[in-house]
């Protein structure tokens, strides 16, 4: 996630509550559960590899479809946007053995009011650290790298690395988050403070902001590298960090020898799976099927780009249909030549301490889960929870040009959801990960995954 982030009971229960927490709506999406009835939708349902629609009439005779996006969730996804006046759109869909399911709600921009569907373009920040950990696994396998090596070893020797009393960071600290580095780096923009009040409510700020980063170098990105202090051992602690994925991302690029992170992806990812729709910069057509970030009240923001070095955390935009031919190999569904490497990156490394992306502490109020036997742990890159029985293994990410999204999917049911949104998680809050009541989206949600 970028700024904000910038992620013994029955199985049923488990999942129910897990997505409880990891998936927040609005506080007021108890109010909508009467709204008047949705017009025609926009739900699909296809095989993984298809583009031809099934309309709803034709999904209600499939009995092989179990796996539904309900009318009560697509009313309470449309009160995300409509009760919030956020001018944005909400873009959902699953996936199972079945193949998939889409539905959207809103339009891509104030001046195009095409409805979204499967195959508009939203930026996923921080999901995109899941594409860059799946790189390293992959180049692991292949030998090209290890783990367990010092990043000294794929950088300019004339680069100062931090140390902590001799301790030296690792490939695998940096894809865990327990690398020491902070979540940012010190020199990344003069005016930056994420904690700051006009973050959340002025426009002008975000442009700024937008504005000064994308100027970010890698001599810039060198010299905090040189200057950081780290304050405990490296692999000792989670602490999420930006600056430890976009060095990870840069040292893969160095490795591949190829000219840049996007070169490297395209080659290894996104072209073995078919995500057309997927990329850091975007081309004029891909543009044209762009869903506009909103802010405070539906105020349209620019379009953002990452800087270069620090592409690899926040950097990605993509689509739904895409999203899902992401996860369907994750999940094992279908068969790539990624599949060992996916598998690898969901293994449990190292413990949160109950502690989320944007290092916010794991803890809700409910009378019904002991959270005690609730753990949070990082693979490669992936978060899982687990009541030690079963997991749950999602992302999640947000930008500061107005879009969230969430990406989750159970491993032993085979079930996996997408949520990309076009509005800030100030005013919709998607992927931004807070530990509040249990709400109706929520739960709706989590019996999907689990049905």
């Amino acid at each position: 996630m970028f700024i904000y982030d910038w992620q013994k009971r029955p199985m049923s229960s488990f999942v129910v509550i897990i997505l409880c927490i990891i998936i927040v709506a609005s506080p007021t999406i108890t109010s909508v559960l009467a709204s008047p009835p949705l017009p025609t939708t926009n739900l699909s349902i296809q095989p993984i590899t298809s583009s031809v629609l099934i309309s709803a009439q034709e999904e209600e005779n499939n009995s092989s479809t179990t796996f539904k996006i309900t009318d009560q969730i697509k009313r309470l996804i449309n009160a995300l946007v409509d009760k919030n006046k956020t001018n944005a759109a909400i873009a959902i869909g699953s996936i199972d053995l079945n193949g998939t399911q889409f539905y959207g709600h809103g339009k891509i921009s104030n001046t195009n009011t095409t409805t979204v569907d499967q195959n508009t373009i939203f930026a996923i920040g921080s999901i995109t650290k899941v594409f860059t950990t799946t790189l390293l696994a992959d180049m692991v396998n292949q030998g090209l790298i290890k783990l367990n090596d010092p990043i000294e070893r794929y950088l300019p020797s004339n680069i100062k690395l931090p140390q902590y009393r001799g301790q030296k960071i690792t490939i695998e600290d940096l894809a865990t988050h327990t690398s020491g580095l902070p979540n940012f780096p010190s020199n990344y923009c003069p005016s930056f403070d994420p904690t700051a009040t006009a973050f959340q409510h002025s426009i002008q700020y975000r442009t700024n902001l937008m504005n000064c980063t994308k100027n970010y170098t890698f001599d810039n990105f060198y010299q905090a590298l040189s200057n950081t202090t780290l304050s405990r051992e490296p692999g000792s602690k989670f602490e999420y960090s930006n600056f430890g994925i976009g060095l990870l991302g840069h040292i893969l690029t160095l490795k591949s020898n190829m000219s840049s992170y996007d070169e490297l992806l395209s080659t290894r990812i996104l072209d073995v799976l078919d995500m057309n729709s997927t990329s850091i910069g975007l081309s004029d057509a891909q543009k044209s099927r762009l869903a506009i970030g909103h802010f405070n009240g539906g105020q349209e923001l620019p379009t953002w780009n990452a800087s270069n070095p620090m592409a690899p955390g926040p950097g990605l935009h993509s689509s739904v249909s895409d999203m899902l031919k992401f996860l369907s190999a994750n999940m094992g569904l279908v068969k790539t030549k990624l599949g060992d490497a996916m598998q690898e990156a969901h293994l449990i490394r190292h413990s949160t301490n109950q502690l989320l992306p944007n290092n916010e502490p794991a803890s809700f109020h409910t009378d019904s889960f002991n959270t005690d036997k609730l753990g949070f742990y990082v693979g490669l890159g992936w978060m899982i929870a687990t009541n030690f029985g079963q997991e749950i293994v999602w992302h999640s990410g947000s930008t500061p040009d107005g879009y969230n999204a969430f990406m989750v999917f159970n491993p032993t049911k085979q079930k996996g959801i997408v949520i990309l949104c076009s509005a800030d998680t100030s005013n919709i809050n998607i992927s931004d990960i807070i530990f509040k009541q249990k709400n109706n989206l929520s739960s709706l949600i989590g019996n999907l995954l689990n049905e």
